[in-house]
């Protein structure tokens, strides 16, 4: 190994962290892999990607030549002296085990994605001085709602991070309404390989016959598919060969059983169709057979579909959440309509509908728009900032 690193390499390599295994069925997994390939472009070898794992410990690598170190990093509980004289034992015993990882990797840098106190261990080390890189803490959404500035974990955790970043303006004040971290949040957008994303829709086939409009999400409360079947049941009747496809995560089965209940309710069995825990190729292809993504959530970060879409030149109908007015600044690019809103959503859906010209028009304008702001190596340049800063 050179014993001088060339311009813009780090001092060490970087740990990409996510409390949940890897199986880009939701949104931050795609942004992490994203990340990964970018820095790997960026410098071969620089980055592993960790997961949060009770069971396994150690490397894997899969068929893509993606790093994985699983490990664990225990939470500390929530109150009581029992539980937390457990958790201190039991963080005795792990940190060894996490210090000799890190030092045996030579990681700089541990990003943290999608908060939970999984990052308290380190943040210990840290302090302890058994480790003296850098960790930078990424939010993506609904991970800011998980912290409560009044807890003593929490607190002290601020105190030893050295960057916090959101996806959104939106989210970034979100964190700074907490009071809790020094220092502005640093703005980093989702971005994807335009490339690369395209490519993989030549990798399947589309499983519904065209027309259709696409919804992607993980099939939770919060995405809102409940309110798109309301309105395309608003719409269903005046264009008889559309169709509406789910496509996301099962989750725990529960949100999903109740939008199949939902849509048997309505008697539309026949054109409506969930598609569950495709891969990331069907999604590409599904979106460039799609008349428009119609996404509903009641909140966001800065959703990864809207990014691809826009790459696909796909239409968006959207809810006017989180960061998505930063995606879609102005009717030029896409239809907002207000959370929640089905007749609103339906409307706009007749609007595509009714006028391809236009939405394909908005599309060819959003497909710039993600071309120039929203790539792979913006983000990766974003991120490279943040761990290098002193």
């Amino acid at each position: 190994m050179p014993s001088e690193r060339s311009a813009g390499q780090l001092p060490g390599n970087v740990l990409l962290f996510q409390p949940f295994h890897f199986d880009l069925l939701g949104g931050v997994d795609v942004v992490v892999e994203n990340l990964w390939r970018g820095l790997e472009r960026h410098q071969p070898g620089l980055a592993t990607i960790g997961i949060q794992d009770w069971v396994e410990e150690g490397d894997k690598t899969d068929a893509e030549g993606r790093r994985f170190l699983h490990l664990n990093l225990p939470q500390p509980p929530e109150g009581g002296l029992v539980a937390t004289l457990r958790y201190l034992v039991t963080l005795g015993r792990r940190i060894p085990r996490i210090v000799g990882e890190l030092r045996r990797r030579n990681v700089a840098v541990v990003n943290f994605h999608y908060l939970t106190l999984n990052v308290f261990p380190l943040v210990l080390i840290k302090r302890l001085g058994l480790w003296r890189g850098r960790i930078v803490l990424s939010f993506h959404g609904s991970d800011v709602l998980s912290v409560d500035p009044r807890s003593a974990a929490w607190r002290f955790v601020a105190s030893q991070v050295d960057e916090v970043t959101a996806c959104s303006k939106a989210l970034a004040g979100q964190i700074k309404a907490l009071g809790l971290f020094r220092g502005e949040p640093r703005v980093i957008y989702n971005g994807i390989d335009i490339g690369r994303f395209l490519g993989r829709a030549d990798e399947a086939a589309s499983p519904v016959a065209k027309p259709y409009i696409l919804n992607v999400g993980t099939f939770v409360s919060n995405k809102g598919q409940d309110v798109l079947v309301d309105a395309f049941a608003q719409v269903a009747a005046a264009y008889p060969q559309l169709n509406l496809v789910f496509v996301g995560g099962t989750n725990n089965g529960v949100w999903l059983a109740g939008l199949r209940a939902q849509v048997a309710a309505q008697g539309l069995e026949r054109r409506v169709f969930f598609l569950e825990n495709q891969p990331q190729r069907q999604v590409a292809a599904l979106m460039q057979n799609a008349v428009c993504l119609a996404h509903s959530s009641h909140r966001e970060g800065l959703p990864i579909v809207l990014i691809e879409a826009g790459a696909c030149g796909l239409p968006v109908v959207s809810t006017r959440v989180g960061g998505i007015p930063e995606i879609v600044e102005s009717p030029d690019q896409g239809l907002l309509v207000e959370a929640g809103d089905s007749v609103a959503m339906a409307a706009a859906l007749r609007v595509v509908l009714d006028s391809p010209a236009e939405a394909t028009r908005r599309a060819d304008t959003m497909r710039a728009k993600v071309t120039r702001l929203f790539s792979g190596d913006a983000m990766t340049a974003g991120y490279l900032d943040a761990y290098s800063k002193s």
